[in-house]
């Protein structure tokens, strides 16, 4: 019998973010679009708005010292 889908904590999304920025350390900019694709297919219930998580992606990308590209307008 399958898992059943639970909605994601803050912290799922903020770890699946930095998980994505490790996996492409290599890439000296980061599309927030990209990232944020790739979050909405881990966490399909994931309750942040598109802004919401533009902006985590953005922080958690300048904390982790990389330069983005503000695409999110591409959502």
């Amino acid at each position: 019998m399958p898992a059943l889908a639970q909605t994601p904590t803050a912290s799922d999304v903020r770890q699946a973010i930095v998980r994505y920025l490790i996996d492409n350390v290599g890439r000296p900019c980061i599309s927030i679009c990209e990232v944020h694709r790739a979050v909405r297919r881990t966490f399909p219930l994931c309750e942040l708005t598109d802004w919401e998580l533009g902006d985590l992606v953005a922080r958690s990308a300048i904390d982790a010292g990389f330069a983005i590209e503000f695409d999110a307008t591409d959502l």
